[in-house]
């Protein structure tokens, strides 16, 4: 676990293979064995990214002060030609945008609007974000056998989207012998109603309850739960320090002895700037110190951070 005199973060390696067939789906690059780490074009394009981005601020300040309220379009070379970038802009920050990336069907036949979609989701971040995924999935495994014990584990996804990760996991388990019994917790219907059919698809739906409401919400009544992991993606990307410490000391209340907190932040990184003006995704980065202090000021006192290969996400894995 991790030594208090210094922030050392681990760098993912090779993440495992899934030993269920997942269900099949077009973007390759999610199911393969490695992690993806192409950063040349990307840091080669960066002036070209920057022009767009004071360019949309420039254009967002002018429609501020004369009411228009926010472009249909930011930039003809984002939004205007991209299909799919048009989507995620209008999907930003919520689990649409994210299965977009996770899943985007990427043009089979060369086209200009095809080519623009997949020049942006082969970027930093959109490779970062399927990094996460598979590296979350790497940690719920390691977790889920320090864990196992013969009996049911139980496993609760808090702001959990799709749960796609954890769904595959869970079903991994139950190939292995091993039940997880889970709750999933969201405030989007909708978000809960694609895990449902996810978990049917895997065969697992009997294992997962689905809750909608906040998850400050939902704490409380999870205690009794006992939950021995608790999994939360994303969800200290959208708020405060102080609240992240607050939201961590009440996770690390309802888990069991030896149990598991598994949840992660976005780093600062050269793309943020255009994620927040021409993608509409506004975020708070943190660096892996920002995350210790989290850790440590909720009352972990045993936790690690890892970064997925390109450092654009990092992962805290706290044991209570």
């Amino acid at each position: 676990m991790h030594n208090k005199k210094q922030t050392r973060v681990e760098i993912a390696t090779v993440p495992k293979v899934s030993k269920i067939k997942t269900i099949e789906k077009p973007n390759l690059p999610v199911r393969c064995d490695k992690y993806e780490n192409c950063a040349w074009p990307y840091v080669l394009s960066l002036p070209f990214m920057w022009l767009i981005t004071i360019y949309v601020m420039i254009k967002k300040g002018v429609y501020k002060i004369f009411g228009l309220g926010l472009p249909k379009t930011n930039s003809f070379f984002f939004d205007g030609l991209g299909k799919e970038s048009r989507k995620v802009k209008d999907y930003a920050t919520t689990w649409r945008a994210m299965d977009i990336v996770y899943n985007h069907p990427f043009a089979q036949k060369w086209t200009f609007r095809g080519a623009i979609d997949e020049f942006y989701w082969f970027g930093l971040n959109c490779q970062g974000l399927r990094n996460r995924l598979k590296l979350i999935k790497d940690e719920l495994r390691k977790a889920i056998s320090k864990i196992d014990n013969g009996e049911e584990i139980r496993l609760v996804s808090l702001a959990c989207g799709s749960a796609e990760s954890v769904i595959e996991i869970i079903a991994e388990a139950k190939a292995n012998k091993k039940i997880i019994k889970a709750k999933f917790v969201d405030i989007d219907g909708d978000a809960l109603e694609r895990a449902k059919s996810l978990a049917k698809c895997y065969g697992v739906e009997n294992q997962i309850e689905m809750h909608k409401g906040s998850i400050y919400d939902i704490i409380e009544s999870s205690a009794k739960f006992k939950p021995q992991i608790v999994e939360m993606m994303g969800f200290l990307d959208y708020i405060s320090q102080e609240e992240a410490i607050s939201l961590l000391t009440k996770i690390r209340s309802i888990l069991e002895p030896d149990g598991y907190l598994i949840t992660c932040n976005i780093c600062p990184n050269i793309e943020q700037h255009f994620l927040k003006w021409v993608i509409n995704w506004p975020m708070i980065y943190r660096t892996p110190k920002d995350l210790s202090d989290v850790a440590k000021k909720s009352g972990f006192e045993k936790y690690r951070l890892i970064y997925e290969p390109l450092k654009v996400h990092e992962l805290l894995i706290a044991k209570k």
